[in-house]
């Protein structure tokens, strides 16, 4: 992990950030007291384009500071113990009217997906607006397939993937468990169908309250 507490940035430049507000690729953090919490962020993050963490600013934009460095060992806690892979961000430190903040910067990762060991599974996450969701099994193997660079789209389509395309124009949008009867073909390979036509972009995905559909792009 790469530290550079003396680099303080000028107070201009980071409540430019802080102005930028909460979105896909930033989070504040008044304090962190929890590494797998943070972890699921830091996942999040490493999963979709990366992303900054500003340790010592409120949710409404306040810079308030960091009372000392244990926010910086929760974050080492979170990205060596509760990640796998382990994942190594930058960080950095703003110095605001003697109010410290610290800029942790997660690059998007190499080696999806990062998971976060919860206390019954491992679970990847990716980032959406503001917020951090789970993946799911289809989306985990995007990532695998793009990791793979498994082959793009052929000329023709198979036979199942020709009966999940033609439903598609006929219904607005399907779930995993309907596509498998669709296409008649099993679990396991219903999630790889998915995922290869997300990568070759003749589908797309949508997620509302955990549930996951997938529609023609």
């Amino acid at each position: 992990m790469y530290k550079d507490f003396d680099s303080n940035y000028s107070s201009r430049n980071l409540l430019e950030l802080i102005r930028e507000g909460e979105h896909e690729n930033q989070d504040f953090k008044y304090k962190i007291s929890d590494s797998r919490k943070i972890a699921r962020t830091i996942s999040a993050f490493s999963n979709t384009s990366g992303g900054r963490l500003l340790v010592g600013v409120r949710d409404n934009g306040v810079v308030a500071g960091v009372k000392d460095e244990d926010d910086i060992y929760m974050i080492e806690n979170a990205t060596q113990i509760f990640l796998s892979p382990s994942v190594n961000p930058e960080i950095l430190a703003h110095n605001v009217d003697g109010k410290v903040v610290w800029e942790i910067n997660i690059p998007e990762g190499s080696n999806k997906p990062y998971k976060v060991e919860e206390l019954d599974s491992m679970t990847a996450y990716y980032r959406d607006q503001d917020e951090n969701f789970a993946a799911n099994a289809v989306l985990i193997e995007v990532w695998k397939q793009e990791q793979a660079n498994r082959s793009k789209r052929p000329v023709e389509f198979s036979d199942s993937e020709r009966k999940l395309i033609d439903y598609l124009k006929v219904y607005p949008a399907i779930s995993t468990s309907k596509a498998a009867k669709v296409m008649a073909i099993d679990r396991r390979r219903t999630v790889e169908t998915l995922a290869r036509l997300i990568r070759w972009e003749v589908i797309d995905w949508a997620q509302d309250q955990g549930k996951f559909e997938y529609f023609l792009d």
